[in-house]
């Protein structure tokens, strides 16, 4: 990827827009968390119809990612981030007036198509303008502005679900997102990306090449197992982060109101981890990755045991689960190390996808299992990290592109 640059704010600048639209999904992602029991209370919903919810998105999401990430290979970001930022808006307003589960099924669509850009496209942004070694360093950030945003908007939208109603706030949302597409007009590419890339003039050859870059990627030697571990790191924090971790919390006696604080102290913990666990990994990113799972495991081993836990112990126990799920980030830099420089974009894609894949399944399981109550539904979170452990011996110790 080129790394030319044309002035000393526009690089800045168009990862500064780029990371505001990851601001903004991850506050609609986590404020779901937050805003499915008013949503599950006024369209008569039960938890099982709020995991499928949060099940199609996250599939929507991951399906899309490998589109994504091939597309801002070969299109750019200018073209791109402004009609994801758009789609997510026409998403959120149809969220904000459905009236049935189906209409709140189909707004996923359009959701996870224009979300699917999000993350990798601030990654993706940092890569062609800045340095490529600085290209998982961009990405932890990306995930620490994320992560605190994520916290934020949970605090915000807890107080904000007070005096208004859901429907308000998600409006607000896409409201936010309308304004961010105008300002992604101001966006450019580096110099001289129009002279080798551009929409595709043969989307068949276009589509062709795309698999094959995928099936290229998805078989180098390491990234199978990379995968999976990121996947069911990151899985394990988004089920927590985007719905169970509030249920978790109410499952030990606590309110509902700071039930939903503690829970967001999960993001809080991810926002330091994934800037700490990088400058950690150096060369070898496989033993803090190790680390980070091994971590996880433990917290939520404590989590599930029950017992007599207040709400501080309880939100600072969510808050070291978030910073361990912040080594999931290294997945990133994993791939991009083993896929090169000029896959980055896919590679990114599937790491990405992999993860909500996971993390939609995380989700959606635990309400199968509701009738013996949380701390039992959540039980197969423990056993996907357990899992995860055997996988690290087909990880290697120093990356490098084969």
């Amino acid at each position: 990827m080129q790394t030319r640059v044309l002035t000393a704010c526009q690089p800045w600048f168009n990862w500064a827009l780029s990371v505001f639209f990851v601001i903004l999904v991850f506050g609609f992602q986590t404020g779901y968390a937050i805003t499915n029991g008013d949503i599950a209370s006024s369209l008569s919903l039960d938890m099982a119809d709020i995991g499928l919810v949060g099940f199609a998105y996250t599939w929507c999401f991951a399906v899309s990612q490998l589109l994504s990430g091939a597309l801002l290979d070969r299109v750019g970001a200018r073209r791109l981030l402004p009609l994801a930022c758009a789609l997510l808006a026409f998403g959120a307003t149809l969220v904000a007036s459905a009236t049935n589960l189906t209409t709140l099924l189909l707004a996923q669509l359009p959701l996870g198509l224009g979300a699917s850009f999000a993350f990798i496209g601030a990654g993706f942004v940092g890569g062609v303008w800045f340095a490529p070694e600085r290209y998982g360093v961009m990405f932890a950030w990306v995930q620490f502005v994320a992560s605190i945003a994520a916290f934020l908007s949970q605090i915000t939208l807890t107080q904000s679900l007070v005096a208004w109603s859901w429907h308000a706030v998600i409006y607000s949302l896409a409201a936010a997102a309308v304004g961010l597409t105008l300002l992604m007009l101001l966006m450019r590419d580096p110099p001289g990306w129009n002279s080798n890339h551009g929409w595709p003039h043969e989307p068949r050859v276009f589509l062709r090449q795309m698999v094959i870059d995928l099936i290229h990627v998805a078989r180098v030697p390491g990234m199978p197992s990379n995968l999976f571990i990121g996947a069911v790191s990151f899985g394990s924090m988004l089920a927590l982060g985007v719905v169970w971790a509030p249920r978790l919390v109410e499952a030990y006696g606590i309110a509902q109101q700071p039930a939903r604080i503690a829970a967001a102290c999960c993001w809080l913990g991810m926002a330091f981890g994934a800037p700490l666990f990088a400058r950690c990994a150096g060369s070898n990113p496989k033993k803090p990755l190790l680390i980070g799972v091994l971590l996880q495991l433990a917290i939520l081993v404590v989590l599930l045991e029950g017992g007599a836990i207040t709400a501080v112990p309880l939100a600072l126990l969510l808050f070291t689960f978030g910073l361990a799920a912040g080594a999931s980030m290294l997945c990133f830099s994993i791939a991009c190390m083993l896929a090169g420089p000029d896959k980055a974009g896919v590679a990114s894609a599937l790491v990405n996808g992999s993860q909500f894949v996971m993390g939609g399944l995380m989700m959606m399981l635990p309400a199968r299992w509701m009738g013996s109550g949380v701390l039992v539904a959540l039980t197969g979170l423990p056993l996907l990290l357990l899992a995860a452990l055997p996988v690290f011996i087909w990880l290697p110790a120093r990356p490098q592109r084969s």
